[in-house]
């Protein structure tokens, strides 16, 4: 008949509490001694040391003759980093065998928690047999079987069973989840860290879609691993039927490599990939494609047909010398303009490769870096130039350390070189000290005080002075010193109500520089075009380098109106425009509003009264004729559920306010996005150009389903533009589908990035 406890081992429990075992919650801890090697079996010279075994219980009770240790009501048996709580734990002596009954929950190294009604356990707990087992993995992912059973800590295997990461339904537990795999057989490999599947079946709603005899994912503990990713295809009318497929190679802890190998019924293969390596003090990133087929080399599909390797290559890398300085550089390069647009959907202008070093150290920077560019407009013949050095150096002086304002000094080094055909080889070298100082006084004024000095020499061959940018026959060398000044009085108002805060404030600036001879004396590398808006309207220059100088005498000024919710909303208007005193040799181009003596109204509106309305408009208006020469609207209003933003741009630079041809250039995007359900969003964009080629640009509708486990996004799209050099776009559709922890299927175009891949793999 059992024993509450053994003598002996009450005598243990004795020595580690002094508390009596008794009915009610008693804790008994067996960490050693007769009662350890009850539980834990007796240690054998080859079996290694097994860590002690501590368990807790209301009740224990212990049956001598046939060796059998029970315990009842909140039973915990720890060992290691391994725990199992059940209403009711046996241990049989004789066959070393622990039984669990009444709900079981065994806590894994890994995080991992099993659930079951019944399991044995071998005495290191390594081993378990489990009946109607269900895992709870620590990406919230859950897998469930009729049996299941775990080997040498290492392998956990589920006959019959499902696996899915989605949460359950709250009214109804016993639904399906939103899509799950069914297999005959899930391991669990904790070793290899990979889950997988024998004769699996995914299901969507409790519906199969689909079959295969193996498949494989990694666990929540990984984060990389090697392994093929999941294939896309699609289908092009330039390159045919699209199949990509992707492999993803883990080499070690700092480096990994990607894999593309794309297939296309016109054009044959393309091979690229990726290859990432860090280091203990930076990174560095190379990637690349090739392919060989026959694409149309002309600005139509009549063009001849043009069959060569083509491929592109990219690296880039950062690197850590020391605490103040490091080295990084970036390089790009296509074999033709059309490579990038064709294969990857990339439409930007230019490719721009650099390499720099730069170093930080309190207030000051200094740079040198070297700069090449690769022009991707199809038919261009202008040569793109080579920059290098490009050297710089700031600095800039605590407040209050020299004449009350702070000091600064910028300083430069730049070397353009252009082929023969091009334009000037040039040379500059600059050095600009500065001051600025600000003053409030009793009454509320705020003045600022700033002065510089520019100190310049050019040298440059090839020059032309009637056009600075072509290929001339001069060989010039020029010394330029231009000091200037500027002071800017403000005198804001401020009120303080009980709901907000407002302000009205003034503005009033006059600065002063001399009258340069002509600009066009000097190479124009950094101030070739001037957007004049309220941002550079209060600037010393407004050109946007320093090869054009903003000289004479000129007054600004301007008002500054805004009103600040103390909850919430803000609204802000400013509005401004410079007068000259004198003629200046600024050679501003016609059109840009600052031709005249008299500059256009330039001005800026922010208003966000609450989250469903944020509207950005910045505008110029002509002087004289007081119409429009420049509008920038970015405007958002509505709520989740239905939502309009639009974008609109329209610029004026028309040379003459009498000509008969406009230089006029007008664009808006349209977008309607509504979050009509919790998982459910819709969206629908348009983008129409006004001027000078009316017309829609694009068209692009997404719907997409989201929620904690499944996405899913339907994306068409019209393209009414074509490319010159043969790449032609119409109606696409995209589908895109992720199961979480499985893997993600898309189809081609719909990510933005360059060979994109992912950090883990599934088969």
């Amino acid at each position: 008949m059992p024993k509450p406890v053994s003598r002996r081992a009450r005598a243990t429990a004795k020595s580690v509490s002094s508390t009596i075992l008794r009915s009610g919650i008693v804790g008994l801890m067996i960490a050693c001694g007769v009662a350890t090697a009850d539980l834990a079996g007796a240690q054998s010279p080859a079996r290694e040391p097994q860590p002690p075994v501590l368990l807790t219980a209301d009740q224990v009770t212990f049956d001598e003759p046939n060796g059998i240790v029970t315990a009842t009501g909140n039973v915990e048996l720890a060992q290691g980093p391994r725990s199992v709580r059940a209403d009711t734990i046996t241990y049989n002596q004789k066959t070393k065998v622990v039984t669990a009954t009444g709900a079981i929950r065994l806590v894994e190294p890994s995080g991992d928690i099993i659930f079951a009604d019944y399991a044995e356990l071998t005495d290191d707990l390594k081993d378990v047999f489990i009946e109607n087992i269900r895992v709870l993995m620590t990406d919230n992912g859950r897998v469930a079987g009729n049996e299941g059973e775990r080997r040498e800590g290492r392998l956990t295997r589920v006959n019959r069973g499902v696996y899915s990461p989605c949460d359950l339904c709250k009214t109804d537990p016993t639904r399906a989840p939103l899509w799950q795999i069914r297999a005959v057989r899930i391991v669990h490999d904790n070793q290899e860290h990979e889950v997988r599947y024998k004769d699996a079946t995914m299901e969507i709603f409790g519906i199969p879609v689909g079959y295969t005899p193996y498949l494989s994912h990694p666990d929540p503990s990984v984060d990389r691993k090697s392994g093929f990713l999941t294939p896309s295809f699609g289908n092009s009318s330039d390159l045919g039927f699209i199949l990509k497929n992707h492999y993803y190679w883990d080499i070690g802890e700092n480096q990994d490599a990607t894999f593309d190998l794309q297939g296309y019924s016109k054009q044959g293969l393309l091979l690229g990939g990726q290859y990432r390596k860090r280091f203990e003090n930076g990174r560095f990133e190379i990637e690349g494609a090739i392919t060989k087929g026959e694409l149309t080399n002309g600005p139509s599909e009549d063009s001849p047909k043009d069959r060569r390797t083509r491929g592109y290559i990219g690296a880039k890398g950062l690197f850590d010398i020391d605490e103040t300085w490091r080295a990084g550089f970036d390089v790009k390069r296509a074999s033709e303009a059309t490579f990038l647009r064709r294969y990857y959907d990339f439409r930007e202008d230019y490719l721009t490769s650099k390499a720099y070093v730069e170093g930080f150290q309190g207030r000051n920077y200094a740079s040198l870096a070297a700069y090449g560019f690769q022009d991707l407009r199809y038919g261009n013949t202008i040569p793109e130039p080579v920059a290098v050095p490009v050297a710089r150096y700031n600095a800039l002086g605590e407040p209050g350390s020299f004449l009350g304002g702070r000091w600064s000094f910028d300083g430069g080094l730049l070397g353009v070189t252009r082929p023969s055909n091009g334009g000037p080889n040039t040379q500059r070298v600059t050095a600009q000290p500065g001051w600025q100082r600000e003053i409030v006084s009793s009454v509320g004024f705020v003045t600022t005080l700033s002065a510089s000095v520019l100190v310049a020499g050019y040298n440059a061959d090839r020059f032309s002075s009637a056009d600075p940018t072509a290929r001339g026959s001069e060989d010039v060398s020029r010394f330029r010193f231009f000091p200037q000044g500027q002071m800017t009085v403000r005198y804001p108002f401020v009120r303080y109500g009980e709901s907000s805060q407002q302000l009205i404030e003034p503005i009033g600036q006059l600065t002063a520089a001399p009258k340069l001879r002509t600009n066009k004396l000097f190479p124009n590398e950094d101030s070739l075009d001037v957007e004049f808006d309220e941002s550079n309207l209060l600037t010393p220059n407004r050109f946007t380098g320093i090869d054009r100088l903003d000289d004479g005498v000129r007054v600004t000024y301007g008002l500054r109106g805004a009103i600040y919710g103390n909850t919430q909303g803000s609204a802000s208007l400013f509005l401004g425009q410079s007068r000259r005193l004198t003629n200046a040799s600024s050679d501003f181009q016609v059109g840009s509003g600052l031709e005249d003596r008299t500059s256009d109204y330039v001005g800026k509106l922010d208003l966000q009264p609450a989250d469903w309305l944020d509207v950005n408009y910045g505008f110029r208006i002509d002087h004289e004729t007081l119409r429009p020469r420049r509008h920038s609207l970015n405007a958002s209003a509505g709520v989740p559920l239905l939502r309009v933003s639009t974008a609109y741009t329209f610029v004026d630079q028309t040379a003459s306010r009498n000509a008969v041809s406009q230089d006029r250039v007008e664009q808006a995007t349209f977008i309607l996005s509504s979050n009509f359900t919790d998982n459910w969003a819709l969206s629908v964009a348009h983008v129409q150009a006004m001027e000078p080629q009316p017309g829609a640009r694009t068209s692009l509708a997404t719907l997409t389903y989201a929620d904690e486990c499944l996405v899913f996004q339907t994306i068409a799209q019209r393209d009414y533009t074509t490319t010159a050099g043969g790449v032609k776009d119409g109606n696409t559709i995209f589908f895109r589908l992720v199961f979480k922890n499985v893997g993600e299927f898309k189809t081609p175009g719909i990510s933005a990035g360059f060979l994109g891949g992912s950090s883990s793999s599934s088969n």
